[in-house]
């Protein structure tokens, strides 16, 4: 390997290695920050927001094929590394806990929207225009329900990639028939390793709702 190849690959492995630092700090969101609104639990910084646009870029994929490191491997290590605020985690795993009451919510609102009785159309004609049309896009839009749906499918996804032990696990979560002890007992694993499952449940969909 000449000179000036290991000079680019420690280039390219000094990028990185910014990019996961800033992405693992937290500071705190600044009022200008594109992400505030939908991020504010979060508490993330400009240099956050930076690298969590360059993480998921073609660049940062390029750069990880120059050194050979699996993309996927390495934004795994620097989520590992940022740490949720502590409302931020309760948020997330209270929502993991709610999924079932998520699920009866949105098909609540939805047969709100379906049942009612259908508008008339504006203007001179009092003619009744499209309802399931009408209904469907009151549905498709209503931001409630597009904020219950993104919870849910966060949730889905992540159970149905992770593995069955912790799957056990994120079912506890909707049944709360064990303690932590009886979880591990009934699994064939320590308390700790329980306790670290359901930090894993908790990241990943945070991960999905865009918190990391």
């Amino acid at each position: 390997m000449s000179i000036d190849d290991i000079g680019a690959r420690n280039l390219i492995a000094g990028i990185l290695k910014k990019a996961c630092d800033d992405y693992a700090n937290n500071k705190g969101c600044p009022d200008w920050c594109t992400f505030r609104e939908s991020c504010a639990d979060n508490k993330i910084d400009f240099k956050h927001c930076d690298a969590k646009k360059f993480l998921h870029s073609a660049w940062c994929a390029a750069l990880c094929d120059g050194l050979d490191i699996e993309h996927d491997k390495y934004i795994a290590v620097c989520i590992k590394r940022h740490r949720l605020s502590r409302n931020t985690h309760k948020y997330v795993e209270q929502e993991i806990r709610q999924y079932k009451n998520t699920l009866k919510e949105l098909e609540y609102l939805k047969n709100e929207i379906i049942l009612e009785s259908p508008e008339k159309q504006e203007g001179k004609s009092s003619a009744i225009g499209n309802p399931t049309a009408s209904k469907a896009v009151k549905v498709s839009m209503d931001k409630k329900i597009i904020e219950l749906e993104k919870t849910q499918k966060a949730i889905e996804k992540t159970y149905r990639r992770i593995s069955n032990d912790k799957k056990v696990v994120m079912e506890e979560y909707w049944q709360g028939r064990c303690t932590t002890a009886g979880l591990a007992y009934r699994i064939g694993v320590d308390e700790r390793t329980i306790r670290r499952w359901k930090q894993y449940i908790v990241y990943s969909v945070a991960v999905e709702l865009n918190y990391l």
